[in-house]
């Protein structure tokens, strides 16, 4: 989106210096100085174009500009000071080669601009002839070249700007707050998004491990179990190949892990001997080729089930490791324990990722199908979006719990410690809606007296504070029933320091920014 706004000022000579009231830290950051606006066509000649200058507004996906600037007339030197913003972070753009061009009716005057202070450039443009032109800024960063164009118009002579270029009244609510300001605070600004805003069904969900994260491990033997350390607890972590058990034979027969290790050891040895053997004799065809091969079977077989045992067994019984690394959720058997085949020992789980589980009441059911996003709470850094977290939708409960009567909707997210296995989060579940509503996020909004404002952009250095009604929000975006159209740029970041400037500084309309 371009704007054009432009303004009666001085000329643009130096750089106006930043004051914070100490009282506010932020208030009473007005430098702008007034400027008389008497136009008076009959007597002043029209000989003073130097007292005018425009506003030029541009965004691409990498910067915001705002430049200042005379009046451009043909064949004459345009004084430009432009004002460079990363919208990654709303900081001045510092270290960049800047260049200036000014194309008109095919005609070209190019300029280099000087780096006055972070952020902000100056450049002097010849305009080459008059009519309709663009004005393009070519910038040359660490992270690539740029380029953004702003419409301008070429006057003829250096009476037309004074007919053309008209002051505007700034609203009685404007509130000025300069780029110096805005590159010192986290500061943001934005379109609000124009998306279906339905239903908000509020909830909690506990926070568990995902089933397929979840291991039970099992003994594969009877005996006894012997833990491998004294750290083998609930709530431990572990790493892939971590002995955690072992489980000792006891008895006779197949009930004797050690007994069955060293018998099918035993086996293994004397079958590739025997193997060994056999093979030798039949390459001098002392023996048969049948004989040969009937050792050769023999021999695999053994081979086969010592190297099955020897996975997960000893001379002492079955060892029990960590498959994966993990935490040992729950310890089921006690040291020292009897156990049979087949008896569960401990839980192993990771908690990379988690399987959150809300509750939902049945009225809701034939909306759970249309969610259209999810948010959640955590005590730092509050309300999230659970796509920040690679989150989605995994099922919708088709019964209720029997525990709450609710229906349970399941989703899956990275956890980097956001989420505790076991504890309950706070969750606002939006549905879809056929219609778009105007969205912004919470932090937009400004409450005053009961009543919630936001602070729309006049221009980078001028915001109007402006009531709003807002409807449901699910507790990080807002929509907006009235007030606010999707196309007017609002302050998402910093709007809590520009009620501080407004509550404590009056705008002169007629106020210019003197640089």
């Amino acid at each position: 989106m371009v704007f054009i706004i432009f303004q009666f000022k001085e000329r643009m000579k130096r750089l106006y210096v930043v004051a914070f009231a100490a009282a506010l830290g932020l208030a009473a950051c007005s430098s702008h100085q007034k400027t008389e606006h008497d136009h008076d066509h009959e007597n002043d000649g029209h000989d003073h174009h130097e007292e005018i200058s425009q506003k030029l507004i541009q965004y691409n996906d990498t910067y915001e500009l705002f430049a200042e600037a005379e009046p451009f007339v043909a064949g004459e030197s345009a004084d430009v000071l432009a004002h460079f913003t990363c919208l990654e972070n709303f900081k001045p753009l510092v270290g960049a080669v800047v260049n200036a061009l000014l194309e008109v009716n095919g005609e070209q005057s190019q300029a280099k601009a000087e780096a006055v202070s972070p952020g902000i450039y100056r450049v002097v443009v010849n305009a080459p002839k008059a009519g309709a032109g663009q004005l393009k800024f070519r910038v040359a960063a660490e992270d690539g070249v740029n380029e953004l164009s702003v419409p301008v118009k070429v006057f003829a002579d250096s009476h037309e700007p004074h007919h053309f270029l008209e002051e505007e009244d700034a609203p009685a609510t404007a509130v000025p707050f300069t780029k110096e300001q805005s590159w010192k605070l986290d500061f943001a600004t934005a379109l609000p998004q124009s998306k279906p805003f339905g239903q908000l069904i509020k909830t909690t969900a506990r926070v568990e491990a995902l089933p397929a994260k979840t291991r039970t491990l099992t003994a594969q033997t009877s005996g006894v179990v012997q833990f491998a350390s004294a750290g083998i607890v609930g709530g431990s972590t572990v790493t892939a190949g971590q002995q955690l058990f072992t489980i000792t034979g006891s008895g006779m027969g197949d009930d004797n892990a050690a007994l069955v290790y060293q018998t099918a050891e035993g086996d293994y040895e004397l079958a590739k001997a025997e193997y060994e053997r056999m093979k030798q004799l039949a390459d001098k065809q002392i023996v048969s080729q049948k004989e040969f091969l009937q050792a050769r079977n023999s021999f695999e077989k053994a081979e086969a089930k010592y190297e099955n045992l020897k996975a997960n067994f000893n001379s002492q019984g079955q060892s029990v490791r960590a498959p994966k690394t993990g935490v040992l959720e729950q310890v089921r058997v006690q040291n020292g324990q009897h156990v049979s085949a087949g008896d569960p020992l401990a839980t192993l789980a990771s908690y990379d990722k988690v399987q959150l589980v809300a509750g939902v009441q049945q009225k809701y059911s034939k909306q759970l199908s249309k969610i259209s996003s999810v948010a959640f709470y955590t005590s730092n850094p509050g309300w999230r979006n659970l796509d920040d977290l690679n989150g989605k939708l995994l099922s919708v409960g088709q019964r209720t719990q029997e525990s709450n009567f609710l229906l349970p909707v399941y989703f899956e997210a990275d956890n980097a410690g956001e989420f505790v296995p076991g504890s309950y989060v706070e969750m606002n579940l939006t549905t879809g809606s056929e219609q778009n509503e105007v969205v912004v996020p919470v932090t937009s909004l400004v409450e005053q007296q009961g009543n919630f404002f936001v602070f729309v952009q006049l221009n980078p250095e001028l915001f109007e504070k402006r009531q709003v009604f807002p409807g449901s929000s699910n507790g990080y975006e807002t929509a907006i029933k009235r007030g606010l159209s999707a196309d007017e740029r609002i302050v998402t970041k910093g709007a809590v320091m520009l009620k501080l400037v407004s509550a404590s500084s009056t705008l002169d309309p007629h106020a210019g920014h003197v640089h």
